[in-house]
């Protein structure tokens, strides 16, 4: 592909955040799903379940290079090597917020899976949150984790602490449980670290 050979290689990253599971869902993708992501993503209270009835499995993140598009289930995120690990962001306001125990697949999983072993590129990533579409850059030092860390106790403190050790995530699970989808959506991007909570700026 001609994107290869280019210094500057943009990865297109779609995070699709699907209320329901519609026709629009492709259906050359039929994967199972066990109950456990049923129950959690079409949030299913009473417990009950619809024999007659066969759910597409529902995609929620598409990652495109060039030609290339692969698109996942949360089912399939699971499947691939997670990391669990904490984190939080600092606000403008300010205030400290998302201090918590974040799961998901590294970002830099994603790109080698379909781009290969590439560096030196920037990743473009669009949210469709609430049929509300944002856009957002991040350039290959944001995504190898060397970003600013600031105070986690004060939130007053402008100045970082510190700068990189964390580990730039697609997660679809805080503190052991799904995101809420009405509050998170299914997915959103994390910068965590094993070991210790490290927090970054809420923009990121």
């Amino acid at each position: 592909m001609a994107e290869k050979n280019n210094t500057n290689k943009i990865l297109t990253i779609v995070l699709a955040v699907i209320i329901c599971v519609s026709a629009i869902v492709l259906l050359y993708v039929n994967l199972p799903k066990d109950e456990k992501t049923d129950n959690n993503i079409n949030n299913n209270t009473n417990g009950s379940t619809d024999n007659n009835q066969t759910e597409e499995p529902v995609i929620v993140l598409t990652v495109i290079y060039g030609d290339e598009q692969t698109e996942y289930t949360i089912d399939e995120l699971e499947a691939m090597d997670i990391i669990t690990g904490y984190g939080g962001y600092r606000t403008s306001y300010p205030l400290i917020k998302g201090q918590e125990l974040y799961t998901g697949v590294t970002v830099s999983k994603l790109v080698e899976l379909t781009a290969g072993n590439i560096t030196n590129y920037s990743l473009l990533v669009t949210s469709n949150e609430k049929e509300k579409i944002e856009n957002k850059t991040y350039n290959y030092t944001t995504i190898q984790g060397n970003i600013n860390i600031y105070n986690s106790t004060n939130a007053s403190d402008e100045t970082p602490i510190e700068k990189g050790g964390v580990t730039m995530i697609v997660c679809f699970e805080k503190d052991g449980e799904y995101l809420n989808e009405s509050d998170d959506g299914k997915i959103k991007i994390a910068f965590v670290n094993k070991n210790e909570e490290k927090i970054t700026s809420s923009d990121l």
